[in-house]
């Protein structure tokens, strides 16, 4: 029965001591109590100066009446309640409801518990299997994985890309009919026996994607196991090492050519540390795709983000994104068909935690209602602050983690807005101030390299010009060295590799002006040759 649980005070008296010195101490307790009569104890003997070998003794005795407070309290409580329920005070189907929602989130909150322990329990087995000669058969079963998915993957963009050209051709020649021995009804009936029909290709596919996939994370993790129990102990494995044990030569496709510059830096007032910096031209998604699946050898990418997925060396990458969390239009469509193309075996599916983020955001919203930035403005004819958006704004972001990228272990989906086309924006723009936000998120979770879109556009437009794109890479670049400089004072992992990422086709002197800066900005340490005479 759920009764009130309104807490109660009561006096304590306690006599202490024995005949000739006898002391009494009276002190109010609620009830119940939210501390411990050790500690109570502790309290009593400092604010009445009681002898220090009286503590045991007081403590004994408030631990017994605490207890014996406790549960009358909770007798009365019963009482009550049941009384109301014969009184007919409380209705059963709400006491019933209650019961219920309790029940399930306590079965929640213990399911979430094993999962998670279970998934913890992977990792340590998968970390240890990945650094042992077990390595070479883990990651071709992951490879045969992934080849078979991105096979059915493509089998089924080709069968919707058929149905949807045929359905178009059928369109056109019943359009061109309307009048002679058709009508619009006829075309209106096409239009819905063409939705069901895709409509219910798509679901068949899905459906026969989701059992591969399930299927393959059943299989993987039985394989994890049986080899971690059956496995003797050996030397750790480097991904050297595994390059020699593998097969002599690894055949993939060549990725597409990109202009790189690298350079090594030592930022810090006084201990320094020294950061590799790279500037490289590429599409953005091409740091995530391996580029074929279909190979017969396992892609060296593989090897490292499998390597390193469970350690203190993760690869982050900043996707720029707009506020919309799914994966239905743009550069987040193309992303979710590059993590379609394999399944995640460690993680949730994208899809899964983009659900989690979109559960997350009313309780974001709130917490800024609650906590709205402070007003200095004295004038009374000011303004009110605009109203907190229903959904996230520039310069917020949420975090994916995957380990069937090829070199990426997290993404940083990055909000932003048409403000950044403009050339006007300084080191407050709310993108500025995320990308210290990323970092930092990236120094405490141990990301040690971090990709960044120099320009904040993931493609060239035409307002972009030279002088545009090199004031905005200055800025970029300045407040950059700014936050890897504090560094320091946020702890965690320190940041061995920046990559300031610029849009896949900008010409060879405009990336060459940028490359440039980069020295100029960061002051690239050089070494002192001295000649001797």
């Amino acid at each position: 029965m759920m009764g009130s649980t309104r807490s109660e005070d009561c006096m304590c008296e306690v006599t202490l001591g024995t005949h000739p010195r006898v002391m009494m101490v009276c002190v109010p307790i609620t009830i119940p109590s939210g501390i411990s009569h050790v500690e109570l104890a502790h309290r009593l003997v400092l604010h009445h100066n009681l002898p220090i070998y009286l503590h045991t003794e007081l403590s004994e005795k408030l631990q017994v009446f605490i207890q014996d407070k406790t549960e009358g309290y909770y007798r009365q409580q019963d009482q009550r309640a049941i009384q109301s329920l014969r009184d007919g005070k409380v209705n059963i189907d709400d006491v019933a409801s209650a019961w219920t929602n309790k029940y399930s989130q306590i079965q929640l909150s213990k399911r979430q518990e094993d999962e998670g322990c279970e998934n913890e329990m992977l990792a340590t087995m998968y970390h240890s299997l990945v650094h042992s000669p077990m390595v070479v058969n883990l990651l071709s079963l992951e490879h045969s994985f992934a080849g078979a998915m991105s096979s059915l993957v493509s089998q089924r963009e080709y069968a919707m890309k058929e149905i949807s050209e045929r359905q178009t051709k059928e369109m056109s020649n019943t359009v061109s009919r309307v009048g002679v021995n058709l009508t619009d009804d006829d075309v209106n009936d096409l239009a819905a026996h063409h939705l069901e029909d895709s409509q219910l290709m798509e679901v068949q596919w899905d459906s026969t994607i989701s059992v591969l996939r399930e299927n393959q994370k059943r299989e993987f993790m039985n394989f994890v196991m049986e080899s971690f129990a059956g496995r003797e102990v050996t030397t750790p494995v480097t991904p050297k090492d595994f390059i020699m044990m593998g097969s002599d030569s690894v055949v993939v496709e060549t990725a597409d050519p990109t202009q790189e510059e690298s350079f090594t830096i030592h930022l810090g007032a006084q201990m320094k540390q020294m950061h590799n910096l790279r500037l490289l031209s590429a599409h953005v998604l091409q740091l995530c795709k391996y580029q074929s699946h279909e190979a017969s050898d396992i892609p060296p990418q593989r090897i490292q983000t499998s390597m390193s997925l469970y350690s203190h060396n993760l690869n982050g990458l900043v996707l720029l994104v707009d506020d919309r969390i799914n994966t239905y239009s743009g550069i987040k469509r193309d992303f979710g068909r590059v993590c379609s193309r394999s399944t995640e075996l460690h993680f949730p599916d994208l899809e899964d935690q983009l659900e989690s983020v979109r559960d997350t955001v009313p309780q974001v919203v709130q917490w800024r209602r609650d906590h709205p930035p402070p007003q200095y403005d004295c004038d009374e004819d000011a303004p009110p602050p605009p109203p907190v958006p229903q959904y996230l704004k520039a310069g917020d972001f949420y975090i994916t983690r995957h380990s069937n990228l090829a070199d990426v272990h997290v993404v940083f989906h990055m909000i932003v807005d048409d403000s950044l086309h403009s050339g006007d924006i300084n080191s407050r723009h709310p993108v500025i101030l995320g990308l210290r936000n990323v970092l930092k998120v990236a120094c405490l979770g141990d990301i040690t390299t971090l990709t960044i879109p120099l320009l904040l556009t993931n493609t060239m437009s035409e307002e972009m010009t030279m002088s545009w794109c090199q004031k905005r890479a200055e800025l970029v670049y300045k407040c950059v060295k700014g936050f890897m400089m504090e560094m320091a004072s946020w702890g965690g992992a320190e940041m061995k590799n920046m990559q300031f990422l610029v849009p896949k086709g900008i010409s060879e002197d405009l990336f060459q002006h940028l490359a440039a800066m980069l020295p100029n900005i960061f002051r690239v340490s050089n070494p002192l040759v001295v000649k001797s005479s």
